[in-house]
């Protein structure tokens, strides 16, 4: 028997709704970003310790267009440098929906501490921490049956959250390996359910390379763990022309294949995008994701001059 594309539709939503309901996660958690690499802050909090510019991004994610009750995520972070201590500290605020009924708001705040362990070469570690108000009204999916299932009970809760994260860098490289959800509890709740929420870990790296007076190369890398599921490979490949734009192109395994682009607006301004051509069966019924991602960047009060961060 053959499935309309319809009824695809609403078993995938129904899929979506229940996954999400049971492991309750943050976009972060799963760090479904196209653009990672012009972003790191929202997957390792010792990533405030690269720049030592003053950094605001601000990112807007619409997932699976087309797909009623598809996830958006919007997040604004900030991090900076403490004068010229080695350590940096930000903060980074969150917006996840998922249709009309699953929502999860929150912050995390993030400090590292970098030490140089050679030449131009810095080890760092970051903690972070933080709350988020997780909202799920699985009574609004419209299923008699689920409406009357435990499982499907309208939920409403504070939920708290402490991460990690570790990398050693240059001017050329970077390396890092991260935990930013590592410990995440319902404040609400005094023990553990057995869907209990599993630690995601993030191995993370890049390398800068110039090829010319104009043309810059820079692969990166992101793997993804969790506990019970398979590992996911995110390869990416970015080129920057003379100083000015960056194109690239990643491969996410199991999921997508993406197109980016990023534009330096002025010295202190840095627009882009991001297009996930999905390669699952979730493309029978969407047309792809589209990312955008706004980058402020500003020397500090004790130097005029901050060299430029291509990381």
């Amino acid at each position: 028997m053959k499935f309309q594309s319809q009824e695809i539709r609403v078993v995938l939503l129904a899929l979506l709704l229940f996954i999400s309901g049971i492991i309750s996660v943050f976009a972060q958690q799963k760090a479904m970003f196209t653009q990672y690499m012009f972003n790191g802050l929202m997957i390792n909090p010792a990533y405030s310790s690269i720049d030592d510019a003053i950094n605001v991004t601000a990112l807007a994610r619409q997932q699976w267009v087309g797909f009623k009750g598809a996830p958006n995520t919007q997040t604004i972070s900030v991090h900076s440098p403490i004068n010229q201590s080695g350590t940096s500290a930000g903060i980074i605020f969150m917006r996840d929906q998922i249709g009309e009924v699953i929502s999860e708001n929150g912050f995390l705040g993030t400090v590292a501490h970098k030490v140089a362990v050679g030449d131009n070469t810095y080890f760092s570690l970051g903690l972070n921490g933080g709350l988020g108000k997780y909202v799920g009204q699985y009574s609004l999916s419209g299923s008699p049956a689920a409406a009357q299932d435990p499982v499907f009970a309208d939920q409403n809760s504070l939920r708290a959250n402490l991460g990690f994260g570790l990398m050693l860098f240059s001017q050329k490289f970077y390396a890092g390996l991260s935990s930013p959800f590592f410990y995440y509890r319902d404040l609400g709740t005094a023990k553990q359910s057995a869907t209990a929420y599993k630690p995601h870990y993030l191995l993370q790296g890049g390398y800068l390379m110039d090829m010319g007076a104009d043309i810059k190369f820079k692969p990166n890398m992101l793997i993804k763990y969790v506990n019970g599921s398979p590992v996911q490979i995110d390869l990416n490949a970015n080129f920057l022309f003379k100083e000015t734009i960056w194109l690239g192109a990643s491969l996410r395994s199991m999921d997508s294949v993406d197109l980016l682009a990023e534009i330096q607006l002025s010295p202190n301004l840095q627009l882009g995008y991001s297009y996930d051509f999905t390669t699952s069966r979730l493309a029978a019924v969407e047309r792809g994701s589209h990312e955008i991602v706004l980058n402020f960047r500003f020397s500090t009060r004790n130097s005029s001059s901050t060299p430029k961060c291509y990381f």
